[in-house]
Formats: structure tokens, C-alpha cells, sequence
């Protein structure tokens, strides 16, 4: 299929049976990043819960003609609340993602560090005088992945589509994403499609760029 050509496929809501193959596009295509480092098992187990979550959403992206086993070529997931949805994860699934959770942090403690930035890190993004800080209002974008050997034909781009058009049916006034400041790629991506950049900051020792856009 020619590059930026729109594939073949189906967006769908991400949902629960999804949660294994997100997991692995998503340690494909953000290797050494903190949540890659949690492991196949802690992934599985937050993209399983998120779709279940008051403040999470997301869609995932599969061939037209349905195939066995609901082969998912990419996914994008997001949230009203990124702190509180971790906070809800936790207290409401706690028998579902502490077990693999505790195991990873016994194999490398390091992460538990990182993971108490996680929790703070909406308050280093947050614009200090944001005028749609508040959650009703704005949404952040927490992943977007595609298979690799199917990037450039437009599958990150329907996928965005499908989480916008949702935003606006929640009455959901912007839509926020923090990127790599490395990340060149994703960059590139985001301002295509309306991103603008609106701050800087730090977080896991690395500069972060907070870029958002208008819904609608």
C-alpha cells in the first residue's frame, strides 16, 4: 500500500480483549520509555482496566475484514484526568495490576521512584494559569501506537480522528499530549494535525514539550 495512503481497517473502542496486543505495540514503539520498562504484564493489565475507567477512553484500529483473534493493527487511549485515573486504576482494580506491578518493582525498584512521578506529572505539565485545566473540559492524549510495518498509511491519523470525534461528543474542549522532547517523529506527527506546542518541563530527567489543539 502506497505510504500516507488511509489502510484498510475499522476503528473500533478499545476494549478489554485488545489490552495484550496494545501492550506490545506499545513496547514496540516506545522502547525505554517508563511504562515499556513496567513490563508486558503491568501494560496488559492498565490497557485491560483503562477502557473499564470512568475517565479512560480510547479506540483501537483493525483489518476491515474481520480476522480471527481481532488482530489490532493500532490503538490510541486517552483521559479526562491522567492522576486520577491512575489513582482509580489503583484503588478500584488493585487485585488485577498490583500483582504484576509489585513483581516488576521486586525485579527493578528503581521504577518505584518513576512511578511516583507519574502521579505528579499532570502538576508539571499543567499551564499555571491554564484556562481548561479543569477535567470536564480538556482531555490528554496518553498513547497512540501503530504496528510497525504499517506506519505511514494512515492509521495513526484514523485513529486520531476517532478520538477527537469522541471528545466532542463529551463536550470536551481540548485535547493535550506531552511528547519527547526527542521525539522527533511524534512531533512532526502532532503539528500535522493541529498540535500546537504550549510549554516545556521535566519529567523522568528528560525535557517533555506539552503540545494541545482545539477539539473540533
Amino acid at each position: 500500500m502506497p505510504a500516507g495512503k488511509p489502510a484498510d481497517v475499522r476503528i473500533v473502542r478499545l476494549a478489554p480483549e485488545h489490552a495484550a496486543a496494545a501492550a506490545r505495540l506499545h513496547i514496540a514503539g516506545q522502547p525505554g520509555t517508563f511504562l515499556t520498562n513496567l513490563g508486558a504484564d503491568v501494560l496488559t493489565a492498565i490497557y485491560a482496566l483503562l477502557p473499564q475507567s470512568r475517565r479512560g477512553f480510547g479506540f483501537a484500529a483493525l483489518p476491515a475484514a474481520g480476522e480471527g483473534g481481532e488482530v489490532v493493527l493500532g490503538f490510541v487511549s486517552a483521559t479526562t484526568g491522567a492522576g486520577g485515573l491512575f489513582l482509580e486504576l489503583g484503588a478500584r482494580h488493585a487485585g488485577k495490576l498490583l500483582p504484576p506491578l509489585l513483581a516488576r518493582y521486586m525485579r527493578a525498584p528503581g521504577l518505584i521512584v518513576r512511578s511516583a512521578q507519574t502521579l505528579i506529572y499532570p502538576l508539571l505539565a499543567r499551564e499555571p494559569d491554564s484556562a481548561h485545566a479543569a477535567e470536564h473540559s480538556s482531555a490528554e492524549l496518553l498513547s497512540i501506537m501503530v504496528e510497525p510495518r504499517l506506519r505511514g498509511q494512515g492509521i495513526g491519523a484514523l485513529l486520531l480522528d476517532a478520538l477527537l470525534a469522541e471528545c466532542a461528543t463529551r463536550d470536551i474542549a481540548q485535547l493535550d499530549v506531552t511528547v519527547d522532547a526527542h521525539n522527533e517523529g511524534a512531533r512532526r506527527f502532532y503539528a500535522r494535525h493541529g498540535f500546537t506546542e504550549r510549554r516545556t518541563f521535566r519529567l523522568y530527567g528528560r525535557d517533555m514539550c506539552l503540545y494541545g489543539r482545539p477539539v473540533g
